[in-house]
């Protein structure tokens, strides 16, 4: 056995505040909708934006055809999402949680366009969901910090 120097918790992680997880997620990043769907968890990468109504954190939109993301949107009406960024000093990690709803209203649907919300690749996607956030978490994990504190037991 050998042993290792630990960091404190609040050298490595840090606890991002609702509005610094909603900032994080208004920068343009990949994301990931979590949903379940007869009881099997799915995941779809997607593009998205994050339009802030000043009615709780905000609401996430995203373009898609039908098929399992639309499915889910209207059979389950609730989702997670996560959006992480890696970088050469460390990483951040945020998690959204909301309900999901069609998005049918045209004046909400021209704001989504006029933000920007497009497909990445040129693809038919005529259907807009919202995720309506009721939770957002966010964390950031700092890389190469010195250790200063605490001990660990490492097997050979």
């Amino acid at each position: 056995m050998r042993w290792v120097a630990l960091m404190d918790d609040d050298q490595i992680m840090e606890i991002l505040t609702p509005e610094e997880s909603l900032d994080f997620l208004d920068a343009p990043r990949l994301g990931r909708l979590v949903t379940v769907i007869a009881g099997e968890p799915n995941i779809f990468p997607v593009n998205y934006v994050l339009l802030r109504t000043g009615e709780g954190p905000g609401t996430l939109y995203v373009r898609t055809a039908p098929g399992d993301k639309l499915f889910a949107a209207t059979v389950t009406k609730s989702a997670v999402f996560e959006v992480d960024e890696l970088t050469h000093d460390g990483a951040c990690s945020v998690i959204a949680r909301g309900t999901t709803r069609v998005v049918e209203q045209a004046d909400e649907l021209e704001r989504v366009d006029t933000a920007g919300l497009v497909p990445w690749i040129r693809t038919w996607k005529p259907t807009v969901i919202a995720i309506d956030l009721t939770r957002v978490t966010g964390r950031r994990f700092h890389f190469d910090r010195p250790a200063e504190t605490g001990e660990s037991e490492v097997p050979d």
